[in-house]
């Protein structure tokens, strides 16, 4: 009895204490294989560490441009304290990729420049 009152305890505290904080745009980078009208449970996934989704976010490194994240190591202590800005959300890491390729192009066209991170933190999107 004891074990299950601790182990309901610690999976509420897990799952409010350690929810990434994620920023997102309207017209966000979407792979192919995941659907544009389940978003909003796509996001939520995404807030609680749930799915199988890659995340494309700005790195908080100066030498880096974009990260490339799989959605389970959101709710890491590494992360809990970062909110991510929500460049692009891909099914698998190959797609991920296509859509870090898909942004430069964009970027490149709108901007005349590669600064993927300015590009995605302003939420320049077309």
């Amino acid at each position: 009895m004891l074990l299950l009152i601790i182990f309901i305890i610690t999976s509420i505290w897990y799952t409010y204490c350690m929810k990434a904080k994620i920023k997102s745009f309207p017209q966000l980078y979407i792979g192919d294989s995941l659907d544009r009208n389940r978003l909003m449970l796509i996001k939520h996934q995404l807030r609680h560490g749930k799915g199988n989704y890659f995340i494309i976010t700005p790195s908080e490194k100066d030498d880096e441009l974009l990260e490339i994240i799989e959605s389970k190591f959101l709710i890491s202590p590494l992360y809990k304290q970062r909110t991510f800005i929500l460049g692009g959300v891909a099914g698998s890491k190959g797609e991920a990729g296509e859509l870090v390729r898909r942004i430069a192009e964009d970027c490149n066209k709108k901007r005349g420049d590669l600064n993927l991170k300015e590009f995605i933190s302003c939420g320049q999107f077309f």
